[in-house]
């Protein structure tokens, strides 16, 4: 049996707008109508856009929507140690790659012509890295995670 459980995971850029508002009502009955567990996870890992000032507006105004969660809120840079402990086991075993595509590469290939009813957003180009490469890059990179080939 799966356990359930839902989250709500605001950016503190600024305050909550109406789209916030609607999705995470959405999660709050989802998970209530469940009974399952819903936690606030503050997404604050985008340190040139985020600013923890936003944090105590963003839970007031959960508050006064009426959306109350489980637990206390969880600060994602809080648990930097983790996910860097994670991405280490993800790397380890050959399921984490290092990619220079910017975001504009990635849309422009998305973009390109492909075979009718294909799936495809990310071409894979950097997908043949390795672990050590990173070491090698002279550009920056985010470490993408190596999916089977499923075509």
């Amino acid at each position: 049996m799966t356990t359930q459980a839902g989250r709500l995971a605001p950016s503190p850029t600024g305050g909550l707008h109406p789209g916030h508002a609607r999705t995470f009502l959405l999660a709050w009955l989802s998970a209530r109508q469940q009974r399952a567990p819903l936690w606030l996870r503050i997404e604050n890992i985008d340190t040139t856009r985020c600013q923890p000032e936003f944090i105590p507006g963003i839970l007031e105004e959960l508050k006064w929507l009426g959306l109350n969660h489980d637990g206390a809120p969880l600060i994602q840079t809080s648990r930097f140690e983790a996910h860097l402990a994670a991405l280490e086991r993800l790397q380890s075993k050959g399921m984490a790659y290092p990619c220079t595509c910017s975001r504009a590469d990635i849309a422009r290939s998305a973009s390109a012509p492909h075979p009718p009813d294909s799936l495809v957003s990310y071409p894979g180009t950097c997908s043949d890295r390795t672990y050590t490469d990173a070491k090698k890059l002279d550009k920056p990179f985010c470490w993408r995670f190596r999916m089977p080939n499923v075509m």
